[in-house]
């Protein structure tokens, strides 16, 4: 379907859901879109203007105000306004004050709100380029605002993704200013594939990670563009998304968008507690959201929160976590997601500050945050109880309570007894592993004999791993299992506390412990290969153990046997001490003092709350959060050892790695391998990696079982566990992408790949394919191959290395294979011909290579041995053979096209007699430039001879050229073209050429 007849039908589907399509505002100029907006304003604001439309002056105030919009989070502020009214200020001709009204966002499909699709809008004046032909596709406007931006492309010819950086160009053209500021949502729709994501705050900040599909409320992917517009892009839908289900983050100064997931979740409980208004009732058990962990369950609970404190019945909202450290970290997340006239309706409690605020009669409900031990401790001491909140509420209205990490509020006797103290309260619970009862029939074992929905009542929405997996969402898993020799040789008739004094508190298995980390840490901590270099020290690690006694032993085993890596330790003072005794605390201060001096930092022995600090402050490091997000490699921490501390509700996309020695299993062991699983780079981090070290037979019978409960959803109710699953679901149980799939079966995929790459450029991949159908095929297969093949590298597999190869069930057998590509200097090559390849490309056929090419240019010099180089140019010089030249030349391979002509061109002057003298570095480097400038002097002057311009005036604008900056920010080389424009008399259709076809040239001379 061609791009025109693609539109027509996204244009009728949208008028079919509602929109009004405006063909007098298609096909013109942006600045049309301006006097449409004004003709809205002078009829919504009508009283107040009395009468008298805007003038032409005020309307250029109203003007100055949109300019004032720097990002979409700015915006969004402007749109939400006071009381979902979005207003600007405007003083009239008269001196009259008034705000004026330019959204509802609470008026969704109907009151004010007028609802208009336009295409085909031309810019012709953007700030950022020189280009007058910038015409978009679509825009949705509500009141005549832009805030929706759709792009299309035909699947048949192009990529999606090309629409993605469309919108990237369009950002850094200046687009997205005055009107257009306040698109809020961007949407990528082509037939069979439709995304969408919040409009990020900058061009640099364009990341594909966070464009989302969409799945429906069955979780089932919604791949049907017409439908996605039905479920997205309809109204109300579009209106809700972006008010209701836009997230303002201060701390970024970011715009967020809900994920399908989390408005679904959202939804239900909001209508959960409709249900309940409208029936009279005040039910305790509200329901609990299952969404898996790094999902962004703080979004959601957030938004929640926020929404139901809005509710009339609602008096208040309860936030209960079951951590101190996590209250100041969840306050810090609302306050930032809170829109202005929210932010002091939120607040950090305990008992007595409670009871208190309860008592007050305030005019708004709050949101209310504090610890389940804080909030049990005020019902035993009866500081507040059911008395204290009766005083705060009338009669038909209720508390919410929200529980996060709800999975640990499921035993204990707190909840029963907050639940009976506190009875006109709905509670909702948020975690991303429920307790579920055993399911016989998979053989699959728990050990809870109280489940989540007992607790909160039934299950509201669910979004397991093997969902967020699919979605991109998170990463999978690659799980080994480590046995050191002392565990292997032990006694099989030990008893478990037999082997953990025997053993596992032992010098020696902890030795071999610490060896293993550190003797595959710069493995497992360092970047992908990028021609040639592997960057070191890229990701961190977290060291599980079990008891604070062995958190102390580890940290001094650290600094004795790996003092080159950067090691810290935490725990907190209710977490079990283990085997073994030792001064604990007096461990820690020692420990907070090391990282205080290693560091730099405040003391915090001196603080109020030392311990909070410090781990305040640890987490921020392990996070590379703000202060610590400079890229300054003094800032960097390596490995942190902890017991319990950080293995739930802890979210850093640097940790790669997770060592295990500690015995886990159910939601815990999901919670610890999922600190692992964040989003960052899959070149760089293709899944999230888990290490055993203790009783690696049980762990893998445990990392299987809880697969399993947290992919296929477990049991809630007793009579679920009674139920026969279907043939289907226990197919389902374990999704391909969940663990890492086995290095050989990765290896067998990739060798077919890889044969038809060296018959296109050779076995050393040395040569370029030959004419414009093998290029395009090279450069496609090359970057599927160079993707791949980063993936293993950071699965551990080690270029030229045998692995046991595996049959057609996936099981080990006798024979060894290796990967057809042997070493880092063939993969360079590899890399180095994608990247010729790719820049000869049609630029509509082109593969971004970003990574690739700021690796070329970052380490020219390190790609090869230097020095190597150096010694086979002079035994060359010292005998002019084929032999030491072709020996020059296979050594050169992994260089690009541009270099390894420069050093053909070094042989070529020995042969010739230019280079009598043998070379060192820096005299190489000399001769080097002197042929670069040369051969590039030499290119301009045919390129001016071809185009009939003058050489001279072409080579002297080129030595004002500065690669990737714009004409506007390069007044010099503004002025000389404009010179060699007014020169060559060339007129305006003649410039434009010109201007476009040089700097082209320029970027590949």
């Amino acid at each position: 379907m061609a791009e025109n007849k693609f539109e027509e039908a996204v244009i009728n589907k949208l008028k079919d859901e509602g929109w009004s399509y405006r063909e007098d505002l298609s096909n013109v100029n942006y600045n049309k879109l301006y006097q449409h907006w004004r003709e809205i304003l002078n009829r919504n604001n009508n009283i107040k203007l009395l009468g008298n439309d805007l003038t032409d002056t005020e309307f250029e105030l109203l003007k100055v105000e949109l300019n004032k919009n720097r990002t979409p989070y700015d915006s969004q502020l402007v749109l939400a306004g006071a009381g979902n009214i979005g207003t600007l200020p405007l003083t009239r001709d008269d001196g009259t004050q008034l705000e004026i009204e330019i959204f509802y966002g609470d008026e969704v499909a109907g009151g004010r709100s007028e609802y208009e699709v336009v295409s085909q809008v031309t810019f012709d004046r953007l700030p950022n380029t020189l280009s007058k032909k910038r015409r978009i596709d679509l825009l949705l406007l509500i009141n005549g605002l832009p805030i929706a931006h759709i792009e299309e492309k035909d699947e048949s010819l192009q990529n999606q993704w090309n629409a993605f950086e469309q919108l990237e160009k369009y950002d850094s053209d200046g687009m997205y200013t005055g009107l257009m500021s306040f698109v809020q949502t961007q949407f990528i729709l082509s037939q069979h594939s439709a995304h969408y994501l919040a409009r990020p705050k900058n061009p640099s900040s364009y990341n594909k990670d966070f464009v989302f599909g969409w799945r429906d409320d069955n979780g089932r992917d919604v791949t049907n563009t017409m439908e996605f517009i039905h479920q997205v892009m309809g109204i109300p839908a579009l209106h809700r998304l972006v008010t209701v289900n836009m997230i303002p983050d201060a701390a970024n100064d970011n715009l967020m968008v809900m994920r399908s997931y989390q408005i679904q979740a959202t939804r239900a409980i909001l209508e959960r507690m409709k249900q309940m208004d409208n029936n009279g009732l005040i039910e305790k058990e509200g329901g609990y959201v299952w969404h898996t962990t790094g999902s962004g369950k703080t979004v959601t609970s957030f938004k929640v929160a926020q929404l139901l404190a809005s509710m009339p019945r609602v008096r208040n909202v309860l936030f209960i976590v079951d951590r101190v450290d996590l209250v100041s970290q969840t306050f810090e997340n609302f306050q930032s997601f809170a829109y202005k006239t929210f932010e002091k309706r939120i607040k950090v409690v305990n008992g007595n500050q409670l009871k208190r605020e309860l008592k007050e009669n305030n005019q708004a409900s709050y949101i209310y945050l504090i610890t389940v031990q804080g909030l049990d401790k005020a019902i035993k001491d009866k500081i507040i109880g059911d008395k204290v909140v009766k005083a705060g509420l009338h009669s038909d209205e209720r508390m919410v309570i929200l529980m996060d990490e709800a999975h640990r509020s499921a035993s204990g006797d707190s909840v029963a007894r907050i639940k009976k103290a506190l009875p006109k309260t709905t509670w909702f619970g948020f975690t991303g592993t429920p307790n579920f009862y055993s399911d016989e029939v998979n053989d699959v074992k728990t050990t809870r004999n109280v489940s989540t929905h007992d607790v909160f009542g039934r299950r509201l929405h669910r979004y397991t791993i093997k969902d967020a997996i699919g979605d991109g969402n998170v990463l999978g898993f690659d799980v080994t299992y480590y046995v050191p020799d002392i565990e292997a040789d032990a006694d099989t008739s030990m008893s478990d506390q037999d082997l953990e004094q025997a053993v596992y508190t032992s010098l020696p298995y902890r030795k071999s412990v610490v060896n293993d980390i550190s003797t595959h840490w710069s493995d497992n901590a360092a970047g992908p290969i990028e021609y040639g270099v592997r960057k070191p020290n890229q990701f961190q690690a977290l060291l599980a153990v079990s008891g604070k006694q062995a958190v102390v032993a580890y940290y001094n085993l650290f600094k004795e046997l790996a003092p080159d890596l950067r090691v810290a330790m935490t725990y907190s003072r209710d977490e079990d001490n283990g085997l073994g005794a030792s001064d604990l605390q007096e461990a820690l201060k020692q420990a907070m003092q090391e990282y205080t001096q290693r560091y730099n930092t405040t003391n915090f022995l001196e603080s109020q709350n030392p311990e909070r600090d410090y781990l305040k402050d640890l987490s921020k490091r392990l996070a590379r959060k703000k202060p610590y997000n400079r890229g300054d490699d003094a800032d960097r921490i390596d490995l942190v050892i902890v017991s319990d501390q950080l293995l739930t509700g802890f979210d850093s996309k640097y940790v790669n790695v997770i060592y295990m020695d500690k015995i886990l299993k159910e939601g815990l062991l999901i919670q610890a391998m999922s600190r692992t699983n964040r989003t960052i780079d899959r070149n760089a981090k293709p899944h999230g990696k888990v290490r055993f070290y203790r009783k690696g037979e049980i762990m893998e019978e445990n990392v299987k079982n809880a697969l399993v409960i947290y992919t296929k959803g477990g049991n809630d109710t007793i009579e679920d566990a009674e139920e026969q699953p279907s043939d289907e679901e226990q197919k389902e149980l374990i999704d391909d992408k969940i663990l890492a799939p086995k290095i050989a079966k990765q290896i067998d995929e990739l060798q077919p790949k890889i044969t038809v790459l060296k018959q296109l450029s050779g076995d050393d991949f040395s040569q370029e394919p030959k004419g414009q159908r093998a290029m395009q095929e090279f450069a496609l297969i090359a970057a599927e191959v160079n993707q791949k093949v980063q993936r293993l590298v950071q699965q551990g597999y080690k270029l030229g290395s045998e692995v046991d190869a595996i049959d057609e069930q996936g099981n080990t057998t006798d024979e060894k294979i290796a990967l057809a590509i042997a070493s880092e200097d063939e993969l360079s090559a590899l890399q180095a011909r994608l990247n010729d390849v790719n820049n000869k490309l049609p630029a509509d056929k082109q593969i971004d290579l970003t990574n690739i090419r700021v690796a070329i240019e970052a380490y020219a010099s390190e790609i090869i041995d230097y020095d190597r180089l150096v010694d086979l140019l002079n035994q060359y010089m010292d005998e002019t053979i084929s032999k030491n030249r072709e020996a020059v030349e296979e050594h050169i391979t992994p260089m690009d096209d541009k270099s390894r002509d420069e050093i053909n061109g070094v042989l070529d002057g020995i042969e010739d007699g230019v280079y009598k003298e043998h070379f060192n570095t820096e005299t190489l480097k000399t001769a080097r430039k002197s042929i670069r400038s040369e051969r590039r002097e030499l290119k301009l002057r045919r390129w001016s001879a071809d185009n009939d311009y003058n050489g001279n005036e072409i080579v002297e604008a080129y030595d004002l050229y500065m690669p990737g900056v714009d004409l506007n920010d390069n007044p010099k080389l503004s002025d000389k073209m404009s010179n060699i424009e007014k020169n060559a008399e060339m007129n305006f259709f003649e410039m434009a050429s010109f201007e476009k076809d040089l700097l082209e040239f320029f970027a590949t001379a």
